[in-house]
């Protein structure tokens, strides 16, 4: 069976710094988010058919603040296409029907950078859009993307 690619927003205590700053994760990181969602304590299957899973975990029991996992199994696909599919915004046009708009805003490292993306979202939902620090790493056979929401100095379109 061929890993497939992670990609979800982690909360992991090293990147996250403070309300207006993140650090790029580092070869620690990317362990510590691969044992996350390979984790099964602590977490509660919400959801499963048809080769997708969803787990849910709260954070914080005063506050409505949960996390989120994901795992969708790609039996055809090899875990580095998908890797490679997810990496191309330009092919991310062609098979992504939400996409409205998506763009590169800066190359932080050889493999972070930051990135503009807005969708579309069904009704009554507005569309949403957000600017995020994407990193990623091939480890073995497993292929890791991280992406943080972070803030940009710059004005991005927004107000959906």
């Amino acid at each position: 069976m061929e890993k497939s690619a992670a990609s979800t927003e982690p909360q992991g205590p090293r990147p996250v710094l403070g309300r207006d700053s993140v650090q790029v994760p580092d070869d620690q990181d990317f362990r510590s988010f691969r044992s996350e969602c390979e984790a099964e304590a602590g977490w509660n299957l919400t959801y499963s058919k048809a080769g997708v899973s969803v787990w849910v975990q709260a954070v914080e029991m005063d506050r409505a603040l949960h996390k989120i996992k994901c795992r969708m199994e790609c039996r055809d696909v090899p875990a580095e296409t998908l890797y490679d599919v997810l990496h191309d915004i330009e092919y991310r046009k062609k098979w992504d029907s939400n996409v409205i708009e998506t763009f590169d805003i800066a190359r932080l490292t050889v493999n972070a950078d930051v990135g503009y993306y807005s969708w579309r979202c069904p009704k009554p939902l507005k569309n949403r859009d957000v600017i995020t620090l994407r990193s990623w790493l091939p480890m073995g056979t497993d292929y890791i993307i991280m992406n943080y929401s972070v803030k940009h100095p710059a004005p991005y379109p927004s107000g959906w």
